[in-house]
């Protein structure tokens, strides 16, 4: 991945730290453009990739679109700091022609988003990143990959684990208390994904 992001010795930490990031994408191949870009993640400096999850076919959520989405979620380790690490999301993101309009406030339909979602257990707040990431608990899309890879990973801030919020989500979704969020997961293999959208 050379040439995407410099990085600096100011810009690494001393030790391993154990990641979690979303993948999504709904403009082109999702499942190409998933593969290819865990796969340059993969290859960059300071970055060990672990585990990724199978890929998901989810509706929308938060915005209009008649665009599904593919989703994903991995596990890395990594000696980048958390801002570091969330640089070379972004830089992969702009590689596969995302571009990111700071006036435009609501979602969009993207060809790739890299979420940084955990990072150890580290909790921050601040103005380019927040940890862990403040939505989670309420995509679907999220935790159903998560659970897949993390399952038994507890949240720093509510000590409860990815199934438990995976599980709450699907329970809230049940009663009615939340708008229900459709999902079907798929598969990285060509020619395994029978999978059409719903009227």
């Amino acid at each position: 991945m050379s040439g995407l992001v410099v990085e600096t010795s100011a810009r690494r930490s001393l030790s391993d730290h154990v990641a979690y990031i979303g993948l999504g994408s709904n403009i082109g191949d999702g499942v190409s453009t998933l593969k290819k870009a865990w796969d340059l993640l993969s290859s960059a400096e300071n970055i060990t990739p672990v585990r990724l999850a199978s890929p998901y076919f989810s509706a929308p959520v938060g915005m209009t679109s008649s665009n599904w989405f593919t989703n994903s979620a991995g596990c890395l380790v990594t000696k980048l700091a958390p801002s570091a690490l969330l640089d070379q999301l972004l830089a992969i993101e702009k590689h596969f022609g995302r571009t990111r309009d700071p006036e435009v406030l609501e979602y969009q339909d993207r060809t790739l988003d890299l979420d940084l979602l955990y990072y150890d257990t580290v909790c921050l707040n601040q103005k380019r990143l927040t940890l862990p990431h403040p939505l989670l608990g309420t995509r679907l899309f999220v935790l159903e990959p998560l659970a897949e890879i993390a399952g038994d990973f507890q949240d720093p801030e509510d000590q409860m684990s990815i199934m438990e919020k995976r599980d709450r989500l699907v329970q809230q979704m049940a009663a009615g208390e939340v708008a229900m969020q459709r999902i079907e997961r798929g598969s990285w293999q060509k020619g395994k994904n029978k999978f059409q959208i719903p009227d």
